[in-house]
C-alpha cells in the first residue's frame, strides 16, 4: 500500500515535467537568413512590387517573364464556365441529377436535360404522394442540382407526361449529340412549354 502511495506521486510528477518540457521546448529561430513565407490571405506574386517575382523568378514567371506576376491573371483568375457546357459534362451531371432526384420519397421517376445555365425537369410522382410541384419541392430539386453541378439558373419543373416523354427524348439524342447548340435551342422550346403551363 505504501508502495503504491509513493508511485502514483512519483508518476504524476514524471508526467507534469514531461508535458511542461514539450510545451516550453522552443524550435531554434535562424537568424541569418530571412525567411519568406506565403501567409493565408496572400499569394507570393501579390506582394507588392514583384519582389517575390525577382526573387523567384523560375517559378513565379509565366510566359511573360520580367513582368510582375501580381500584374498578370492566374489561370485559376480566369471566370469559370457556368452551367454544363459540353455534351459529357451534360451526361453525366444529368444522370447524377436524375438519381439524387429519384431518391426523394415524392418521386418515382425524373428525366432532366441541361445545356448551358437551363435545366428542364420533369417528375412522375410516387402513388402515395398526394401533393404537386410545390415551393418546398422546387427549393429541393434547386438544391440537389446546385449540389451535382453549379451555375444553373433557369430550372423548369413540371409532371406533364408529354413533357416528360419530349425531355426524354431529348436526353436519348444527346447520347449521341456533338454539339450543345441543337440541344440548347430544344431544351428551350420545352422550357417555354413548360413555363406557359405553369403561367
Amino acid at each position: 500500500m505504501n508502495l503504491k502511495k509513493a508511485l502514483i506521486p512519483m508518476f504524476l510528477l514524471t508526467l507534469l515535467l514531461t508535458f511542461s518540457g514539450c510545451a516550453s521546448q522552443e524550435e531554434p529561430q535562424s537568424t541569418a537568413q530571412p525567411s519568406v513565407l506565403p501567409s493565408p490571405s496572400a499569394s507570393p506574386t501579390s506582394q507588392p512590387g514583384g519582389m517575390i517575382d525577382e526573387m523567384l523568378p523560375d517559378m513565379t514567371d509565366g510566359p511573360m517573364e520580367g513582368v510582375d506576376d501580381a500584374l498578370t491573371p492566374a489561370a485559376s483568375e480566369q471566370p469559370a464556365a457556368q452551367g454544363v457546357t459540353t455534351v459529357s459534362d451534360a451526361r453525366k451531371a444529368i444522370d447524377d441529377i436524375e438519381d439524387e432526384l429519384e431518391r426523394l420519397s415524392e418521386v418515382d421517376d425524373a428525366q432532366v436535360v441541361i445545356a448551358g445555365k437551363d435545366a428542364a425537369v420533369a417528375l412522375e410522382f410516387d402513388s402515395q404522394y398526394q401533393g404537386g410541384v410545390d415551393d418546398r419541392l422546387r427549393e429541393i430539386i434547386r438544391e440537389r442540382i446546385a449540389g451535382v453541378i453549379s451555375g444553373v439558373e433557369n430550372i423548369a419543373i413540371t409532371t406533364d407526361q408529354t413533357l416528360m416523354e419530349q425531355l426524354e427524348a431529348l436526353g436519348d439524342r444527346l447520347e449521341g449529340a456533338a454539339d450543345m447548340a441543337d440541344i440548347q435551342s430544344e431544351l428551350n422550346a420545352i422550357i417555354k412549354k413548360i413555363d406557359s403551363s405553369v403561367a
